[in-house]
């Protein structure tokens, strides 16, 4: 019903393009032969990116610049912009908040063609479920983090332009796939014979192929929805994190030995990763802030209103996501 869904020839705007998820959307634009425009940091690694196919436009939505030339005849937007990393909450705050202003600012005064604006937000702007109880459109919103509360931010910034542009926020929960940087460094944990186990809880999660999460988002932006809302979007499938350790496991042909990092060593793992990185540029794959997420035992969330409004079904189970992310990974060079 959904696969391979496209949008043809329109002229779309693409925030943080370069990155994991900003990059796969443009590739499914391109398939449609859409008028790509791409907003980009000048630090930017534009790797991904088909320079030969796509309009760069370089700038900083944190500070205030002018995208009127570029939304004057603007289709679609797709705000796939933020940090999921930073060394403080002012960072956080700045690119997942702050931005979200200068740019719904620049669509409200520019973007007189606009049809739909994708925002992507996150589950950490919710928080974490209770057991046996994922969280929908009608949780209350308690997220526990700067990343968590920063998306809320952003969330709440976005509505407040409800009146005058045609938006729709996505919640995913953890995204993976080809690109994704931080779940490649448990790949190559499991590829060394290493799972390391934090705590004794049994965690139960939510997970997005990327594939699938782009099909959603380019959905959601064409087809007839009451404006202005908001959605859950995931595989549909809940999973414990042993059964993403053991099919990975088994993708590569290993028995990893299981090592537990018990939950008071934590806290002191992260203190020690954030004083290293001040001498980094870079902030660190663990710190304090994403230890909080990770000592919650369930991050679960129902998209039963997402796939009734827009009749969607993911393509993607998880051994499915996980055999194409992994072949994809054993590819790639240096690794």
């Amino acid at each position: 019903m959904n696969q391979n869904f496209t949008i043809d020839h329109a002229t779309v705007l693409v925030t943080g393009a370069s990155g994991f998820i900003g990059s796969h959307v443009v590739d499914a634009l391109l398939q449609g032969h859409c008028k790509v425009h791409c907003l980009v940091r000048r630090t930017s690694d534009l790797r991904w990116l088909d320079r030969t196919k796509v309009q760069l436009h370089y700038g900083n939505l944190e500070k205030p610049f002018s995208l009127k030339e570029c939304l004057g005849k603007t289709d679609y937007v797709f705000h796939c912009a933020g940090l999921t990393r930073a060394k403080t909450r002012q960072e956080f705050f700045q690119a997942n908040a702050t931005a979200c202003k200068t740019l719904y600012e620049e669509c409200a005064e520019h973007g007189k063609h606009l049809k739909r604006i994708i925002h992507i937000s996150s589950l950490a702007s919710v928080g974490p479920a209770l057991p046996d109880q994922p969280v929908d459109e009608n949780t209350p919103c308690k997220p526990l983090t700067y990343y968590g509360k920063s998306k809320l931010a952003g969330e709440e910034i976005a509505r407040q332009f409800s009146s005058s542009l045609p938006l729709v926020i996505l919640r995913p929960p953890i995204v993976y796939g080809p690109r994704e940087v931080n779940f490649f460094a448990f790949i190559d944990g499991i590829a060394r014979g290493w799972n390391l186990q934090i705590g004794h809880k049994n965690r139960v999660l939510s997970l997005i192929y990327i594939t699938d999460l782009v099909q959603a988002m380019l959905r959601a932006a064409v087809c007839p929805s009451s404006e202005n809302d908001v959605y859950f979007i995931t595989d549909g499938h809940f999973y414990h994190w042993d059964n993403v350790v053991e099919t990975v496991s088994k993708i590569l042909n290993v028995r990893p030995r299981s090592i537990r990092i018990p939950d008071r060593l934590l806290a002191f793992i992260g203190l020690l990763l954030e004083f290293i990185s001040i001498y980094q540029k870079k902030p660190p794959l663990l710190d304090r802030q994403r230890i909080i997420d990770i000592r919650q035992s369930t991050w679960t969330a129902s998209s039963e209103k997402f796939f009734g409004q827009f009749e969607f079904q993911p393509q993607y189970d998880l051994q499915k996501g996980l055999k194409e992310t992994v072949d994809w990974h054993k590819k790639q060079p240096g690794r």
